[in-house]
């Protein structure tokens, strides 16, 4: 078997050109992949797309994927088809009626998850980069050092040592993945070279996203130089932590703080939590969502005027001061309020945080593209990684495009 060769490597750099710049064995290759799609009439951007989709197919290293995606979209129509099956069964009893009803709601249901699955998909496919063939006369360089993996168990205990985490916030670190502050997992590490990398998307429905961690690996080298860009707190505590708060309902305080979109709950294999999808009874509670602590200690400085201890009760002479923080004495109330919303501003504001995202979302239905905000959320929600109540709720009283 031939070895797999990449048409976006091979157009690294030629994206720009017009099909007749590009070298004849190249524009051979583009007219005849690209076809019935002309070269000419795309954009640079366009035309990486077509090749990144291109390799998607061919790579024999996406084969496991692609038939899971297949198997997914039939098991789609599939259900999709069931549904209008059971809608247009008569039920002349009551007994046929809930009989129904019940097989509608599962249906249902289970469409629900499989939608939400399609949302958290990740869709950062790259074909891998082989090393150039070695010119004749070169030394031989010498063969790079075998890839060191690790187990759960060791690996958990490591990044507890050094970091104080939980397998929670393993689980978080897992979910938004290297290119998001994160970490790369991997299965099978034990007879496979290399490894499949482990994904939360394979699991939506499951509740419980600490029990895949138990068939986890992980290279060595990334959990020893691991450092998060983000700290995360699992729901249970921090629903404990905030009910020490004097006439608090921690709870309710909390799905205010979601609706607000000041705060993300986030579940590996749900993609969110009741928090946010409130009107399905039958995601994850609060309890097991992880919540960035960037955003906690911003919600806990401006909204209860304290600094909170990691204990979840106020510090000593914790009020803070009218003064400007430029003036506060390091260590003071005045200067950890400034580092907590300067982490806080830091998480919201770098590209690809919930800052950026509104922006995003407020500029595509600003161009007029769309008649209906709900339209707007549904169709690019999936692609800015948002879920669709974030989405919408961006969209609040935005002016209406000018679609003259």
């Amino acid at each position: 078997m031939e070895p797999f060769d990449p048409l976006t490597l091979a157009l690294e750099g030629w994206f720009d050109r017009r099909l007749s710049d590009l070298p004849e064995a190249l524009r051979k290759r583009v007219e005849q992949e690209f076809f019935p799609m002309p070269w000419d009439t795309l954009s640079a951007d366009q035309r990486r797309s077509v090749a990144l989709q291109m390799d998607y197919q061919h790579d024999p290293a996406t084969a496991q994927d692609q038939k899971f995606w297949w198997d997914f979209f039939e098991r789609v129509d599939d259900l999709k088809k069931q549904v209008t099956e059971w809608e247009a069964v008569a039920t002349p009893t009551a007994a046929e009626l809930a009989t129904k009803e019940a097989r509608l709601a599962q249906l249902k249901q289970e469409l629900v998850h499989m939608e939400a699955q399609q949302r958290t998909a990740r869709g950062d496919y790259l074909p891998e980069r082989k090393p150039p063939p070695k010119k004749p006369g070169k030394r031989k360089a010498k063969p790079a050092p075998a890839v060191r993996y690790i187990a759960y168990p060791k690996a958990m205990q490591q990044l507890t040592q050094r970091l104080g985490a939980s397998p929670h916030e393993l689980a978080a670190w897992i979910f938004m993945g290297p290119k998001h502050g994160g970490i790369a997992a991997y299965v099978n590490a034990n007879e496979l070279d290399p490894p499949p990398q482990f994904f939360y998307g394979y699991m939506v429905g499951a509740t419980d996203y600490i029990a895949p961690l138990m068939g986890c690996w992980f290279k060595a080298d990334d959990v020893e130089r691991f450092e998060p860009a983000d700290r995360y707190i699992v729901g249970t505590s921090l629903i404990e932590r905030w009910s020490k708060q004097p006439g608090l309902h921690a709870q309710a305080f909390i799905q205010a703080k979601i609706s607000e979109s000041r705060l993300l709950d986030v579940h590996p294999t749900f993609g969110g939590t009741r928090g946010t999808f409130s009107e399905h009874d039958d995601w994850p509670s609060l309890e097991s969502g992880l919540f960035p602590l960037a955003q906690v200690l911003q919600i806990e400085s401006e909204d209860f005027g304290v600094v909170i201890g990691t204990d979840g009760l106020p510090k000593p002479d914790v009020a803070v001061p009218d003064a400007p923080a430029e003036d506060a004495v390091v260590g003071s109330p005045a200067w950890r309020k400034k580092n907590a919303k300067r982490a806080a501003d830091a998480l919201h504001n770098k590209p690809g945080g919930s800052r950026d995202k509104k922006e995003q979302i407020r500029a595509i239905w600003a161009s007029g593209k769309y008649t209906f905000r709900d339209v707007c959320a549904e169709e690019e929600c999936a692609a800015l990684r948002m879920s669709f109540t974030t989405a919408r709720k961006a969209l609040r009283n935005t002016p209406e495009p000018d679609r003259c």
